[in-house]
């Protein structure tokens, strides 16, 4: 039991000892090193002030009614871990009679590990996962996912973001979204991105439309919005129109020659498996899917040998590059012209394959052409979509995220 009563000084008489490694804590001062033992170096601090402030009256206190000893964890020094026993004063004060602990500052107010230890082990989890840094430190991930959260709650905070996920979102010209899975074929989420200044403005949960509806409402200035880049999602572009009806729905590019690229790769692989090319295309189908830009001469040598003994394949591959070149040249005035006359070559050239992806272009040929109204800003999804395959690499790391909101903040933070 602790000495009641005792006047300042009576808690100190044991000799100081020299540790061996600086604890580089100003606020304490050691009074004794003990061990290491079982991995532990135990270090008796006490704080250097000899008085403290009332909380109750605001009076000073010199006077020290008993010591307690408290156990903090600290960062390891080499391959120890430390435990601090601090020795904790409590005063009375005379002017209104009441008690009190002395702050600790190394620590802050009843807590039990130092405020460097949380900070080091905040840095740590924004770059490792979350298992390995509670092995590392010793501690609960539950503890290293709050020491993170608090760590990166300044950079949100400069984003205009919050922990929280309810703030209002700040609004840019040009706005990104999309889906990810979470656990594919039962929970996905969206990602909403600035795609003017290339940062992450929100990551919500599901994909349906009352889900995105809500996610674009939190918008502060929707009217701010000019352009939506989406895929050709059933949920996303109404829940566009929707929240931002002013807005200008953009399909990306990518998305639309991915559609017509998988019709061919169709083609492709059903003239490998053809008598007349079985042979000619062995090993060689990928010439035909490349960018023709990306070739070599060798592969263009093949291309243009194969292409002679399959004038069909050669048409289809044509029209796919087509496809490419309508995108890289046309211009605001001539791009809808050029589709309508790459179309009508499909119709009436075109494997089936690719006359039946035409569908798309029925379907979202406004949307398709929107991406001319903006250049030579080019709207697209590809910064999304790098973020996405930035979120695949975060679980395949961390062995995937049951705790969406510890996802979502590894997301926004940059990852």
């Amino acid at each position: 039991m602790p000495s009641q009563h005792t006047r300042e000084g009576d808690e100190e008489k044991a000799p100081e000892t020299e540790i061996g490694v600086p604890l580089d804590l100003p606020e304490f001062r050691v009074v004794e090193q003990m061990g290491p033992c079982d991995g532990i170096l135990r270090v008796k601090v006490i704080a250097k002030t000899t008085t403290a402030q009332c909380p109750h009256c605001q009076q000073p206190s010199a006077y020290v009614h008993d010591c307690r000893e408290r156990a903090k964890r600290d960062l390891h020094v080499r391959e120890y871990q430390v435990r601090l026993i601090v020795l904790k004063r409590r005063y009375r004060c005379f002017p209104c009679g009441k008690t009190f602990t002395e702050p600790d500052e190394a620590c802050g107010p009843r807590r039990r590990t130092t405020c460097r230890l949380r900070e080091t082990i905040g840095r740590q989890a924004a770059s490792q996962p979350v298992a390995r840094v509670s092995q590392s430190f010793g501690v609960g991930p539950r503890f290293v996912g709050v020491c993170w959260q608090k760590a990166i709650a300044p950079q949100l905070a400069q984003k205009g973001l919050d922990l929280s996920g309810a703030a209002p979102l700040p609004t840019s010209r040009f706005l990104g979204i999309d889906e990810f899975a979470i656990q594919k074929g039962h929970r996905y989420a969206t990602i909403l991105c600035d795609l003017e200044n290339r940062k992450v403005v929100e990551v919500s949960r599901g994909r349906q439309f009352f889900e995105v509806v809500r996610l674009l409402g939190r918008l502060d200035h929707p009217e701010v919005g000019e352009a939506v880049s989406l895929d050709m999602s059933a949920s996303f572009a109404p829940a566009v129109r929707c929240a931002l009806p002013h807005a200008q729905l953009v399909i990306d590019h990518f998305h639309v020659i991915q559609h017509v690229m998988k019709a061919f790769r169709k083609v492709v692989s059903s003239w490998a498996h053809k008598k007349e090319g079985t042979i000619l295309l062995h090993h060689k189908q990928q010439v035909f899917l490349k960018a023709y830009e990306e070739l070599t001469n060798d592969e263009k040598a093949d291309l243009a040998r194969i292409s002679s003994r399959l004038p069909a394949l050669e048409t289809a591959w044509k029209l796919k590059e087509a496809l490419r070149t309508w995108y890289a040249t046309a211009t605001v005035e001539t791009a809808e012209a050029k589709l309508e006359d790459w179309i009508k070559q499909v119709r009436e050239h075109g494997p089936e394959p690719m006359q039946q992806a035409l569908s798309i272009f029925a379907h979202w040929k406004q949307e398709i052409l929107a991406f001319f109204r903006f250049l030579p800003t080019r709207i697209s999804n590809g910064y999304v979509e790098g973020k996405n395959n930035r979120t695949k690499a975060l679980m395949r790391q961390a062995y995937g995220y049951r705790n969406f909101q510890h996802l979502r903040l590894r997301i926004l933070s940059g990852g």
